[in-house]
């Protein structure tokens, strides 16, 4: 157990320690609900966006070549498609194994107190560096469970087209049905009766009502 916590402690281990420490905190935060696992994904998306804007008309491969800073790192490394706070915790958890491995083995070998301190420094870079593949290859079969899928905001479909399912289509009454490619949605929809908007009739939503959950629709 001594052996176990000067190792812990002495360096380079105590800097992947301590931020294994900060990072066991964070997960204990999560799971009380005081944080959310994605708290930090936002600002990634949003130079992922700009980034891509940027290079509009240019061609992106697998290797990221157009991108930069931490955005084209991991997209490079396949670190993308989990929250960000999954691919840091396990990226950090990676360092410290293989560093605390290699340091627990090689350091009695070693007498002097000065190699060991530059080859701590070294040891440091070396253990990210292997720690990336490892985290590329761990978190592939978890990017299946983080996929979400954005609702269907209600003003977005003004334009489309729908298929009247109800005998007619008044002020106060009236179903439609719209093909998204799926399994369908049916809406409320209102006319004027003068329309004389029936049963199998096309038409076009135009304006979408808060407050009754309705849309406005015209015969097309």
């Amino acid at each position: 157990m001594e052996l176990f916590l000067n190792n812990l402690t002495s360096f380079p281990v105590v800097i992947f320690t301590f931020l294994l420490a900060i990072i066991i905190c964070y997960w204990l935060l999560a799971l009380l609900g005081a944080v959310d696992i994605e708290m930090f994904d936002l600002s990634f998306e949003v130079d992922l966006d700009l980034e891509l804007d940027g290079d509009i008309g240019t061609d992106i491969d697998s290797n990221a070549t157009g991108l930069k800073g931490v955005t084209g790192f991991m997209l490079k490394w396949g670190l993308t498609g989990v929250p960000v706070t999954v691919v840091v915790s396990i990226l950090v958890a990676f360092s410290w194994l293989i560093c605390y491995v290699i340091v627990s083995i090689f350091y009695p070998l070693i007498p002097i107190t000065l190699i060991k301190t530059i080859l701590g420094c070294f040891l440091l870079l070396i253990s990210f560096a292997l720690a990336i593949p490892m985290t590329s290859w761990i978190i592939k079969p978890l990017k299946k469970v983080f996929i979400t899928h954005d609702a269907v905001k209600k003003s977005s479909l003004i334009g489309s087209e729908c298929v009247i399912k109800t005998g007619v289509v008044t002020p106060d009454f009236g179903q439609a049905t719209y093909d998204d490619g799926e399994a369908g949605m049916i809406f409320d929809v209102r006319a004027e009766v003068a329309e004389g908007i029936k049963k199998g009739d096309l038409v076009v939503l135009f304006e979408y009502n808060e407050e009754e959950g309705s849309y406005l629709v015209k015969k097309i």
